[in-house]
């Protein structure tokens, strides 16, 4: 279900607003998407895991940008020589923001499986999960998307998962479960979050009861 004409001019109201937080909430998702915690984290497993795992990882972060062809194949070595070291989840990750910025959605969504499938750390299998849903939810793929949000995730990803669900429920035309979701993604989120404008606008273009 699209938004109708007035939805449409309500939601319009943040544009002005994305174009100001948007680079902002990307940010975040790429730092997310590198190492939870920051580097010092990462370093903490970089001095356990073998040395061999950390330079492939870091030869990634050089073809992400350089050479995108290639990120796949080194991603796929990492993951089934590497795949029990922090590195693993993450050069999925970058793998999957490669399909997706190659237009390969179904490379992307493999990538994203492993991640949710091997990743020790809960954070990085909520990024999956919630890119995951994002790439279903484009495909029309509703319901399968809602399943890949159902669960627990980390505390910190509760708003962002609830604002999700709201956005798959739209599409699938059930306003009412939409308005629920963007209400408890709204209740969960800080009052200074950049996205919350963001999401109380996609709540008010629903109406009220």
């Amino acid at each position: 279900m699209a938004f109708d004409l007035q939805e449409q001019e309500q939601i319009a109201e943040f544009k002005a607003w994305w174009q100001e937080w948007g680079r902002w909430l990307a940010g975040a998702i790429a730092a997310a998407l590198i190492g939870w915690g920051g580097w010092a984290g990462f370093e903490h497993y970089q001095a356990s895991q073998t040395k061999d795992a950390a330079a492939l990882y870091g030869q990634l972060e050089t073809q992400l940008q350089a050479e995108p062809a290639k990120l796949a194949e080194s991603a796929k070595t990492i993951e089934q020589q590497y795949g029990s070291t922090a590195y693993a989840p993450r050069a999925a990750l970058l793998a999957a923001k490669a399909g997706v910025d190659a237009s390969k959605p179904a490379d992307a969504e493999a990538q994203l499986k492993w991640t949710v499938s091997n990743a020790k750390e809960a954070p990085l299998r909520d990024v999956a999960r919630l890119r995951l849903a994002a790439l279903q939810l484009d495909a029309g793929q509703f319901d399968v998307a809602l399943t890949t949000l159902q669960g627990r995730e980390d505390e910190a990803f509760t708003a962002l998962f609830a604002e999700a669900r709201g956005d798959v429920l739209v599409e699938k035309g059930d306003k009412a479960g939409a308005r629920d979701a963007y209400r408890d993604a709204v209740s969960k989120l800080p009052k200074d979050a950049p996205n919350l404008k963001f999401v109380e606008v996609k709540l008010e273009a629903l109406g009220k009861v």
